[in-house]
């Protein structure tokens, strides 16, 4: 095992109910399926433990087979996204009319999950995005949750209203929340919030702000004084915030700038330098 994944596999974010986390992992959702078996192989390579997937699960299961990366040697996040329970998608707020169930139910829609993914356990289930059927999803994750098929459950893109509808149904509370946060856009309130009642903060991609992120002279010059990217001053200063990071690449070059955050450290002068950049 290299340094990295050394580093990685000692230094993971704690859920709420004990279950370790690794802090920083790969998004899937993007990669091409002739470019899956490679991207994976690598990335665990690299030190890569955590996997988030979503719509290609059977492609994650099959890379990390071809790879004969063993299931207990990574922790994978899926999510339900509401939107594929309808014809058409789901339009929150919309009459019944608008709105046309297909022949999937929520539970069948789990279960689907576990079997592309080829496993018997989830790490993590997210309910990936808020609408008003979000509670629904949430009482079947409960219910498998305290199973014990799944480690952890948790939701995506919520905001505070949203968190707040699930304690009607279930006193069963999301260990993990995973939203947009950047320099030009901290979400201070929402990630207070959430460790206020013991929610883990996640961020997953940079792609929407990227271009102004490099080009910001703030962080510019903060990378140049530590010989790094921009876009790893930004992955530093969430992981000094304790925010899980979920990265978006399949490119070696990217995969390897990704990871490689853990061998200088931001000063609390220059992270107060980048958290006023959006203000």
């Amino acid at each position: 095992m290299n340094d990295i994944a050394v580093y990685l596999n000692s230094h993971s974010i704690r859920l709420r109910n004990g279950v370790e986390m690794p802090q920083l992992g790969l998004s899937t959702f993007l990669i091409p399926e002739d470019k899956m078996t490679e991207a994976i192989g690598e990335a665990y390579k690299l030190g890569y433990r955590l996997f988030d997937t979503c719509g290609n699960e059977r492609q994650l299961a099959r890379a990390l087979h071809v790879n004969r990366i063993n299931r207990e040697d990574v922790f994978i996040t899926t999510k339900l996204d509401v939107q594929r329970l309808y014809w058409g998608g789901y339009r929150d707020g919309e009459p019944h009319s608008m709105n046309i169930r297909n022949f999937k139910s929520i539970k069948s829609m789990v279960a689907e999950s576990f079997e592309q993914l080829d496993t018997d356990y989830m790490d993590l289930f997210l309910i990936h995005g808020a609408c008003s059927k979000a509670p629904k999803i949430w009482l079947e994750f409960s219910r498998l949750y305290c199973q014990s098929r799944i480690r952890a459950v948790g939701v995506s893109n919520f905001h505070q209203s949203h968190l707040e509808a699930l304690d009607v149904y279930s006193d069963i509370k999301p260990a993990i929340n995973l939203f947009d946060i950047s320099p030009l856009n901290t979400q201070k309130e929402l990630i207070a919030y959430c460790r206020q009642h013991g929610i883990v903060v996640s961020c997953c991609g940079l792609e929407e702000s990227a271009k102004d992120l490099m080009g910001n002279s703030i962080l510019r010059e903060i990378a140049a004084r530590h010989n790094k990217s921009v876009m790893q001053i930004v992955l530093r200063w969430m992981q000094q915030q304790d925010i899980v990071i979920i990265a978006k690449t399949w490119d070696k070059k990217y995969l390897e700038e990704s990871i490689s955050i853990f061998d200088f450290e931001l000063s609390n002068e220059e992270m107060k330098e980048i958290e006023c950049i959006g203000f």
